[in-house]
């Protein structure tokens, strides 16, 4: 069985991006890399999750984007939905597990977040030759150097960090209007582009099969 700690691995890696991160103005916290975006109120974070179970090792590297204030304003409209009695909740849930779902589901200050880093694959390149070429943002490993060149992958997964930050930097509100749900939807609201609104709501309910927190949610929103 593998001895080594997991916080062992994380410094490996952490030795490997921190200066990179350092440059461009990251902080790391334990396994977060974090960047603040003073313009925009936005939190970057790369991640590093890292699991050890029957002895081996379980990497998933995670980017997240976070924006306190501005998830507090859809947080406040997802509260109105949780506390609607005609919202619909599983039959056999406690008063107790309802609040406890509410507070969960409207304390979250994600935007967004990067789970499948196969969406930074070329436009032309096959999904083979991109995992031939990346795979480490989610492996398994006894050893940390049976990866193929782990370093240069590390380096790589920072890369493709800089073109998402640079992606939504470009243009942060259209960015969320096009990457995001509530968000978005709360964003247009906002604006008063009441026909992209709409047209985002109706494109956003086909793909969830009439979700109804998206019901209520769009209900609250335009209520007023």
């Amino acid at each position: 069985m593998n001895k080594t700690p997991k916080d062992e691995v994380i410094s490996d890696i952490a030795k490997v991006i921190g200066p990179l991160f350092e440059k461009k103005g990251f902080v790391q916290k334990k396994n977060i890399f974090e960047f603040h975006d003073i313009n925009t109120n936005n939190i970057y974070q790369y991640e590093i999750l890292l699991s050890k179970a029957k002895g081996y090792f379980s990497l998933h590297l995670r980017l997240n984007l976070l924006n306190k204030p501005f998830m507090k304003e859809v947080n406040k409209v997802l509260k109105k939905v949780w506390l609607d009695e005609d919202f619909i909740r599983l039959e056999d849930s406690s008063d107790e597990m309802i609040k406890y779902a509410m507070k969960i589901r409207t304390s979250n200050f994600y935007l967004s977040m990067v789970t499948d880093w196969r969406d930074f694959k070329e436009e032309n390149e096959s999904l083979a030759d991109f995992r031939d070429r990346f795979s480490i943002w989610i492996c398994v490993f006894d050893d940390i150097n049976e990866i193929p060149n782990w370093k240069a992958q590390l380096v790589q997964s920072v890369l493709f960090t800089e073109k998402w930050i640079s992606d939504i930097q470009s243009n942060p509100e259209q960015w969320i209007i096009n990457n995001t749900y509530y968000s978005a939807l709360y964003l247009l609201k906002k604006q008063n582009r009441i026909i992209e609104l709409d047209e985002k709501y109706n494109y956003l309910l086909a793909r969830n099969n009439s979700d109804d927190e998206l019901i209520f949610f769009y209900k609250y929103l335009t209520e007023s």
